[in-house]
């Protein structure tokens, strides 16, 4: 009921994290205290957002990137990974980063598990071969508005050499649309299809790669089927 009741949160808050803060301060993780202190600030200011109305910036050709994300919460995973940077960084943990850019990339191909209906391919005026590209064009903008965050923490952490592992990012996603459309009728099979592509491609270094032709000429083939059956 006070007017100031945030700066008596952050008081409390303080107050409980400072033995935490000290055994950080003596370490000279001064990054780390910074990250929890804006941290504790976002949550003593969420509850005035509504955060029903969240508005994503997604391209809308696949309405399943605004679906997905309202539905299972998936922008609150962006804020933990963006924190999970900043641990890698500060303890040198490459390992941790290149998780953090599997994370957001397995995080991008949640809306290629869902399916649109068969008469709205059908109704859509475009070709097959169309209808796919303007697809996997979606899947590359919005994954691009999910890398901007990770890419602004790394420049902030001054880690440039680090930016052009966010390129790969962007590949599982399009591998996945591939997968939906050529299984669209089944989604278990693309599920255990999409294990077998990441399993493949971390075991022998990116051989499954070599299929992409294959791969595309039959989702598009696919498509076609949809479109005229």
């Amino acid at each position: 009921m006070k007017r100031n009741y945030k700066v008596i949160l952050f008081i409390e808050y303080f107050i409980y994290l400072l033995p935490f803060y000290l055994v950080l301060l003596l370490k000279g993780e001064f990054i780390f205290i910074f990250v929890i202190i804006l941290f504790k600030i976002a949550l003593i200011n969420l509850p005035k957002y509504n955060l029903k109305i969240i508005k994503y910036p997604f391209d809308s050709f696949n309405i399943y990137w605004h679906i997905s994300f309202r539905k299972y919460k998936l922008v609150y995973i962006v804020p933990l990974l963006i924190i999970v940077v900043f641990m890698a960084v500060n303890y040198n943990n490459q390992n941790l980063l290149y998780a953090v850019f599997l994370g957001l990339s397995l995080l991008a191909c949640v809306p290629s598990f869902e399916r649109e209906t068969t008469e709205e391919i059908k109704r859509n005026p475009f070709d097959a071969e169309k209808y796919l590209r303007f697809q996997l064009k979606n899947s590359i903008i919005n994954t691009a508005y999910l890398v901007f965050p990770i890419a602004i923490t790394l420049s902030f952490l001054l880690e440039w050499e680090k930016m052009i592992f966010l390129i790969f990012i962007f590949i599982i996603p399009l591998y996945n649309l591939l997968l939906k459309y050529i299984y669209f009728n089944n989604s278990f099979l693309q599920q255990i299809f999409f294990v077998i592509f990441i399993a493949g491609s971390l075991v022998l270094f990116g051989v499954p790669f070599l299929a992409t032709p294959f791969i595309y000429k039959k989702a598009i083939k696919t498509l076609k089927e949809l479109k005229t059956c």
